[in-house]
């Protein structure tokens, strides 16, 4: 099972949905835990009504969008058993009968506040009984080196973290990847980069899943990185079909899109008003159109890589204002490619 979690501050940007549907079909999670969503659930549903996880809670801030946002596949069930601005508990039981709890966590980013954090975490663990898993944006790091800036981190709230887990028989699950997962994104001795965002659980859901992974992806889209968590190692089996015609609505964003249509459909236009031979006509030259299309659906796949790479490379390297005008442009090239 994989699962998702990912601060992107705002969905109603078109640049981040669409850089949240790629994430979703490349890794293919069963359950996704989103935070600032700002979103409520009217839209929600006009911005994200196609993610391929129909079933979905949204949680709105009062007098603001939406705080979080949970949503899960068929396959899978989740039992939500509470929620508040700053989280949402819940049971999971997977396809095979496996059943533990899930956290899905936004911690408060004020240094004043990280206190009611730790009092909620403590709170949620009277709820569970069995294996945990908490996952999210703690606003919190546990070690000085999860901190890359000119100021040092605070000790005292380190030490509170650490207590907080301690108390509540979580764990750090570690992780795979670029270890600073949020990034101020300012230049020079102002830049600060910090792991805010982790995965933690108890002793017996990682007996559970011996084998899992937290992985760090990367993203131009927002100033946290999208975490992946896979209970166990992918195993592919699985032989490709031979695709039927289908007409891609991303054909329509180019130019020559029409005429194309037109041509293949005007071949035998003395006969268009026979339904007949209206299907005949969809079917024999769809895979005309398909032919067409094929070359129109995909056009940069390699492009893609590319430009992926080089905002990747870009967003880990010293942040200067030629960096920042650069990481804008790509992430903006990327951007029209993915909308593509």
């Amino acid at each position: 099972m994989k699962l998702l979690s990912w601060n992107y501050q705002g969905l109603g940007n078109l640049w981040i949905v669409r850089s949240l549907r790629k994430l979703l079909k490349d890794q293919g999670p069963m359950v996704c835990f989103l935070m600032e969503t700002r979103l409520n659930k009217e839209g929600f549903e006009k911005h994200c009504r196609d993610l391929p996880l129909p079933n979905k809670l949204i949680i709105k801030k009062p007098d603001s969008g939406g705080r979080l946002a949970m949503l899960w596949k068929r396959e899978v069930k989740v039992d939500v058993i509470n929620f508040t601005e700053n989280h949402i508990l819940a049971k999971v039981v997977e396809e095979d009968g496996a059943a533990w709890f899930l956290t899905g966590f936004y911690g408060w980013p004020q240094s004043c506040q990280k206190v009611k954090s730790w009092a909620l975490l403590s709170h949620l663990a009277t709820f569970v009984e069995g294996p945990w898993l908490c996952i999210g944006d703690f606003n919190a790091i546990l070690n000085s080196d999860e901190k890359l800036s000119s100021r040092p981190p605070s000790y005292n709230q380190m030490d509170d973290f650490r207590e907080v887990l301690d108390r509540c028989s979580l764990v750090d699950l570690s992780f795979i990847g670029y270890p600073f997962i949020w990034n101020n994104k300012r230049p020079g001795l102002a830049n600060t980069r910090e792991c805010l965002d982790s995965a933690v659980a108890t002793k017996d859901w990682k007996e559970m899943y011996p084998e899992c992974t937290v992985t760090h992806l990367h993203s131009h889209a927002s100033d946290h990185v999208p975490i992946i968590l896979q209970t166990k190692p992918t195993r592919n089996h699985f032989t490709k079909s031979a695709r039927s015609f289908r007409f891609e609505e991303s054909w329509l964003l180019w130019e020559d899109c029409e005429a194309v249509v037109q041509e293949a459909w005007n071949i035998k236009e003395g006969t268009r008003s026979s339904l007949t031979r209206i299907k005949e006509n969809i079917k024999g030259y769809g895979l005309e159109l398909q032919a067409w299309g094929s070359s129109k659906t995909h056009p940069d796949t390699d492009k893609i890589k590319v430009l992926q790479k080089r905002v990747e490379t870009l967003g880990r390297g010293v942040c200067t204002e030629e960096n920042k005008v650069e990481f804008l442009e790509v992430s903006k090239e990327l951007d029209d490619l993915l909308r593509k």
